[in-house]
Formats: C-alpha cells, structure tokens, sequence
C-alpha cells in the first residue's frame, strides 16, 4: 500500500471477467497522453485472457483415422518390401 504520495492508476475491467475482475496499473509517465496509457493498458489486460479457439472434434477424429491407415499401409508396405528382400 502506497502511504502519503499520490498516484494516477489506470483500472481495466474486461468484458468477460473469466480470469480476472479487474486489472490496475500504476502509471509512471506523467507525459504520455492519456489515451496512448489506456490503450496500452488494455493491451497488456487482453494478452492474459484466454483466447477462444475453434471446436475442431470431428476433424480430429477424422484425422485419427487418416493418420491410423496411413501408418497402417507405411507399415504394411515396409513389410511387404522386407518380406520380398529376404
């Protein structure tokens, strides 16, 4: 806790509070315009929230089961090739 000397926060409050309800910044440069300190301010606040990603779960099975026969016929060609060698 800071005692006897004055401060300018900033306090940013994201959209959906998953991860957290508020953040402050204690601002330093008393020279920077305002607008520049928020922004920045927001930008560091979003880097921290979770970013949403796409539901991939019927092109991940499917990609399972290309991968699994394809590793399949790899395997069966190699053996095929040792079998004719030997």
């Amino acid at each position: 806790m800071v005692r006897g000397v004055s401060r300018r926060v900033i306090v940013v409050k994201p959209e959906q509070p998953a991860l957290f309800e508020q953040a402050i910044f204690l601002v330093r440069d008393y020279n920077a315009p305002r607008g520049d300190m928020v922004r920045e301010a927001c930008r560091i606040a979003n880097s921290y929230l979770p970013r949403r990603r796409r539901s991939r779960r019927k092109a991940d099975g499917l990609s399972l089961l290309a991968g699994f026969w394809a590793g399949a016929l790899l395997i069966g060609t190699i053996w095929a090739l040792t079998a004719l060698i030997l």
